[in-house]
């Protein structure tokens, strides 16, 4: 497995969901016989990003998660955490991994984004380079317009996410318009970082594609 050079930062996959709209669990299933789980796991290895935390509803899920990796190369990289506010939707699984990994940036990905855009992550990470290089603190959280996820999260705002989840306020948006918020455009070739797989009818023409070589 290549490994290449960024930030230094962690990976965290958000894998706790109850797949409803899928009506089967989305990151079990397979594109060319590897489990997306691996894939974004893999993936973030190869970026460099360790460790990588996956959050998990439950031990079921978890040994199921647990299975699928086995016989990764990117496995020893992987520890899995559960909500400590269950049932409260992403934000319990941002609360839970954030908590879990060492003090940083990290790059967060829902399970059901099959494409991590390696120049975005690149550009992302740079943006953070460059306010430290001028002696500003980092943001919070860097981002792309109105997208939550494919993003770099700071370690701190745990913290934060713990008041909203107590305070019982669980939309994301909301969360991250209290928080220092960095902004980078997307190219067009970067869109399908955005991808969500999350009914049957969009993995089934993402795959269709993916097969066909004409990978989003």
């Amino acid at each position: 497995m290549e490994e290449k050079i960024g930030l230094g930062g962690s990976g965290l996959i958000l894998a706790g969901g109850l797949s409803t709209r899928m009506g089967t669990d989305k990151a079990a299933l397979a594109i060319s016989g590897k489990p997306l789980l691996v894939r974004l796991a893999e993936g973030m290895a190869e970026e460099g990003l360790r460790p990588i935390a996956v959050s998990v509803a439950d031990e079921e899920r978890e040994a199921v998660y647990r299975a699928l990796l086995q016989d990764s190369p990117a496995a020893r990289h992987v520890h899995y955490v559960r909500d400590a506010y269950p049932g409260s939707g992403p934000l319990a699984g941002l609360h839970a991994g954030l908590s879990s990994l060492p003090s940083g940036y990290t790059f967060v990905l829902a399970c059901d984004m099959p494409v991590l855009s390696e120049s975005l992550l690149r550009r992302m990470e740079a943006e953070v380079a460059r306010r430290e290089r001028s002696g500003e603190a980092g943001p919070d959280v860097v981002l792309a317009p109105g997208q939550p996820f494919h993003a770099l999260y700071h370690t701190r705002v745990a913290a934060r996410i713990e008041q909203v989840l107590i305070a019982g306020d669980f939309r994301v948006m909301k969360m991250l318009g209290d928080l220092e918020t960095l902004e980078v455009g997307i190219a067009d070739e970067e869109t399908a970082a955005f991808l969500n797989l999350n009914t049957p009818e969009a993995f089934g023409a993402y795959v269709a594609q993916f097969e066909n070589g004409r990978r989003a």
